[in-house]
């Protein structure tokens, strides 16, 4: 008897829900962000389409993926935060509200580009998102570092 996806499905639910438990994190703010992630892609299918760029099934599932690894990066926060005992929580909380609120300028844009028939300059929130928490990241353990070479 072959197993597919499908049936597991569940366990797979259930292992996720129990790391975002573990981790501490709003499963109903992580249940937004990835039904965001799911509406901008089929919204940046429809507008391929639309657009009469090169689409093919590749492209999506490469897409589909790389929204996917978005949603590791609070994870990693999470975890940095339970490893090392501090309180992150709020760090995390603001990660994926920046999350949110990019995939939902990127819907927007989706959406004019459908609705023109042109494309739309996608403001790249995303990148700055990861760029400034990777900087502010660094800085801090360069200040906790500092603060445990000066005792």
């Amino acid at each position: 008897m072959i197993l597919k996806f499908e049936d597991y499905i569940n366990e797979f639910k259930l292992l996720l829900y129990g790391v975002f438990l573990y981790l501490d994190l709003d499963i109903e703010i992580v249940k937004v962000l990835f039904f965001l992630m799911l509406l901008d892609t089929f919204l940046g299918i429809i507008k391929a389409i639309v657009l009469t760029n090169t689409f093919s099934f590749k492209l999506l599932v490469l897409g589909f993926v790389s929204k996917l690894a978005i949603l590791l990066i609070p994870v990693a926060l999470a975890l940095m935060s339970k490893g090392l005992n501090y309180d992150f929580k709020w760090f995390v909380t603001v990660i994926i509200d920046l999350l949110i609120v990019s995939d939902g300028i990127s819907i927007f844009s989706n959406v004019i580009a459908i609705k023109t028939k042109n494309e739309v300059e996608n403001f790249d929130a995303l990148t700055i998102v990861l760029k400034s928490s990777r900087n502010m990241l660094i800085n801090f353990f360069n200040n906790l570092l500092k603060s445990i070479n000066s005792k």
